[in-house]
């Protein structure tokens, strides 16, 4: 019986040491795929710099939103890769040139590793962000915020309306439709960090500060999802639908938010029943302000953006100096100004 007893303890150990072993093996080809991936992106990103020096051009600038797919910052990279072409400079947008999906994290990573001469990137206040920021400073890079600002010490300038104006127009908004409500969410998409949406609402409710509004003072609540996942915006408003967890005036801060919020008080029914103000401008969102279902957007001129951030470098390279803060203006559109930038929509 011991003998038996032996025996079975001896398998146990065997299984137990070939367990290892393999958990081992898996770790150590887990390690080595990390590290060919991360250098086949390097590669391409290397591969992308040789490139521009072939046709030529003088400088190599790559551009990183956190949406780059969004109707708003292609704009935004095509109106900068045609002013840099006349000057010189090829902007690039990584996920447009490798045809793949990678955080922007990994897309900023890529485009320091590529040894690039600047970089225009759709701030955030994310730790990872800033320290790879702070490296491209390092590195010699020029870094431009676009729409939203990084840490002053890691950029040589920002490019993007006021944030005081853009809560501004949106007050006045609010002013010309408020009846009885007084309970306002502000929305934002995984492309907005607490940090703007909670500055967006000091900021408003400083620009509202004296305004004759019927229920005043206005209740303020904030709603942001942190989720990356591709869904989330549009699960994270369906919840709110289904919980019916919903303010009377809604307003949301991203192009993505509007369209799900827009697209979700008709497939629940609550037309009429909700004010709802957006951000920037679409098909969609221009066909929903039509509708009467959304009352207003506030949008900044993406081509303005693309246009100032490409110049803003041209002036750095050729003179060593440029104003750190750029400003593009904002602009409103509601049902008196619809149909005049649905015609421009169509003419595109």
């Amino acid at each position: 019986m011991k003998l038996l007893g032996g025996k079975r303890k001896i398998k146990s150990n065997s299984a137990f040491a070939i367990a290892a072993g393999c958990a081992v093996a898996f770790m150590f080809i887990a390690t080595i795929i990390s590290i060919v991936i991360y250098q086949k992106r390097t590669a391409d990103a290397k591969e992308l710099l040789a490139e521009t020096k072939y046709n030529q051009y003088e400088s190599y600038v790559i551009m990183i939103a956190s949406d780059s797919n969004s109707d708003f910052w292609q704009k935004v990279y095509e109106s900068a890769k045609k002013y840099g072409k006349e000057h010189g400079v090829y902007v690039d947008m990584l996920s447009e040139t490798l045809g793949k999906s990678y955080t922007k994290a990994q897309y900023l990573e890529m485009a320091i590793e590529s040894n690039c001469d600047g970089i225009f990137i759709e701030g955030d206040d994310s730790e990872e962000i800033n320290n790879l920021l702070a490296k491209a400073k390092r590195e010699g890079i020029a870094v431009f915020s676009l729409e939203t600002d990084v840490d002053i010490e890691s950029r040589i300038s920002y490019i993007g309306a006021n944030s005081y104006t853009i809560a501004s127009l949106y007050g006045n908004s609010l002013v010309d439709n408020l009846v009885k409500q007084n309970k306002v969410m502000v929305l934002g998409g995984n492309t907005i960090n607490p940090t703007t949406a909670s500055n967006f609402v000091n900021n408003i409710q400083v620009a509202l500060d004296g305004a004759e509004i019927a229920n005043a003072p206005l209740e303020f609540e904030m709603g942001v999802v942190e989720s990356k996942d591709a869904f989330a915006n549009e699960e994270y408003i369906q919840n709110l639908f289904i919980e019916n967890n919903l303010a009377s005036v809604v307003i949301c801060l991203d192009q993505e938010s509007t369209e799900s919020f827009y697209q979700a008080m008709i497939d629940y029914n609550k037309v009429g029943q909700i004010l709802l103000l957006g951000s920037n401008t679409s098909q969609n969102i221009l066909t929903g302000i039509k509708q009467g279902v959304i009352a207003s957007t506030v949008y900044v001129d993406a081509q303005s953006v693309g246009e100032a951030a490409a110049e803003a470098y041209v002036e750095y390279r050729d003179t060593g100096y440029v104003s750190d803060y750029i400003s593009v203006d904002a602009k409103v559109i509601d049902s008196s100004n619809v149909d005049e930038e649905l015609a421009e929509v169509g003419n595109d």
